[in-house]
């Protein structure tokens, strides 16, 4: 098969043991690759050879979910720990940094809570979310965390109890849950004009915000989480907490500006329900411009893809457990925007892989295998079944190299061309 007119292939270049369960995508930056075991312990790993460089284990009485982040103006790696804390590391040998206010508690509750998603690194800070351990739990209470990393200083926002603005003990709040626990974490708009917002997504817990408390919401938080800047909850939240529909089971993708339209910056909002929400991120609160149910009524827990074609095109791509589906963003006469299926690709995902786009190929991992669809038709173009069962595991691009994690523990490496 060919992409953009030219011969497309995809080989397995290596395949090793991680030594446990990696539930989320590895971090690749130049010839090393990151990726944090559901145990706390992250591992650097030479990307040519797929040898362990170092490991770096963290001590806790449950798991986490979550994965590092790397800095590359200060050449840091920031990983999450069993312990509930943020570690820094020299990224070259794993030796931790404790300078600086290093490491960082995000969470106090280390039976219940956990580092439920991956870090995020913007604006000079590093960011983390918190969600109750093996599904709603209790003592738990779902918060943001944006820690300065020259200082170590942090700002929280919980998301019940929101006047409490520290991380808490979560039996100090009456409220509980509203636990995030999406696959994309903390999204952090790169729109100049937006100041480096940042955008989270609640799951199952009370709504009220007269008393602070913002279950399966949307939010817009300045950059440094201080202040809430807007939010949209569906009408019909009290029957998403009740029903564990999870608004909070994906974060919003940020679409890049579009052109003839007075709402240019705009977000899909996905979740448990199997409907796409087009948001203004400008103004959460303002409501959905359209929704869309999903062909297939089952769970969203994946992170959309967003990719511009190099005509202009705006596709978003949504990993579901039997199928991907993509978008086309049009802009109509009407000026408002629109999301349009464009295509179908039948594959038997995980619960919850999250599709990954580059060079007009869309990646993704599925029941044993690793498939590359054409990027505006759908078309199968290559597949590997070097690959194990997947959960949340996802492919992550790097230098013509896709690195993808499975089930049973193994990291593969596949070479792509072109």
């Amino acid at each position: 098969m060919t992409v953009a007119g030219l011969p497309f292939s995809m080989t397995k270049l290596w395949q090793v043991g991680l030594g446990g369960n990696a539930d989320v995508a590895p971090v690749v930056w130049s010839n090393m690759l990151y990726i944090t075991r559901n145990d706390g312990t992250t591992l650097g790993i030479s990307t040519p050879s797929g040898a362990t460089v170092w490991t770096f284990t963290t001590s806790g009485p449950n798991i986490e979910t979550s994965g590092p982040a790397y800095d590359v103006s200060a050449n840091m790696l920031y990983v999450p720990g069993v312990d509930g804390k943020v570690h820094r590391l020299f990224p070259m040998s794993g030796v931790e940094d404790k300078t600086g206010g290093f490491p960082v508690t995000v969470l106090l509750a280390t039976q219940t809570e956990k580092i439920g998603s991956p870090l995020n690194i913007a604006s000079g800070f590093v960011y983390a979310q918190t969600s109750a351990h093996f599904g709603d739990i209790s003592p738990s209470v779902g918060h943001i965390v944006a820690i300065n990393m020259a200082t170590g200083q942090t700002h929280v926002f919980n998301t019940l109890c929101a006047s409490q603005t520290t991380v808490i003990a979560p039996t100090t709040c009456p409220q509980q849950l509203s636990g995030m626990w999406s696959r994309a974490g903390v999204v952090v708009d790169p729109d100049a004009s937006m100041n480096g917002h940042i955008y989270a997504t609640t799951g199952n817990g009370d709504y009220n915000p007269s008393v602070g408390d913002y279950g399966d919401s949307a939010l817009a938080l300045a950059k440094d989480a201080s202040s809430l800047l807007s939010h949209f909850t569906p009408p019909n939240f009290t029957m998403l907490e009740n029903d564990d529909i999870d608004l909070g089971s994906t974060s919003p993708a940020l679409l890049p500006r579009l052109s003839g339209t007075t709402t240019p910056l705009l977000a899909v909002q996905g979740g448990k329900d199997a409907i796409l929400r087009l948001l203004n991120r400008a103004n959460l609160g303002a409501g959905p411009l359209q929704s869309v149910i999903l062909p297939i009524q089952a769970e969203m827990v994946s992170a959309p893809a967003v990719y511009r074609t190099t005509s202009g095109q705006t596709y978003v791509y949504v990993g579901m457990p039997s199928a991907v589906y993509a978008y086309l963003v049009t802009v109509p006469k009407s000026g408002v925007p629109e999301l349009g299926l464009a295509w179908t690709a039948n594959i038997a995902q995980g619960r919850g892989t999250s599709p990954i786009v580059r060079a007009g190929v869309v990646y993704v991992s599925a029941t044993n295998q690793l498939v590359a669809l054409d990027a505006t038709t759908g078309v199968t173009i290559g597949s590997s079944n070097a690959l194990g069962t997947v959960h949340w595991q996802s492919p992550v691009v790097s230098q013509g190299v896709v690195y993808c994690s499975d089930t049973s523990g193994n990291l593969t490496a596949f070479t792509v061309s072109p």
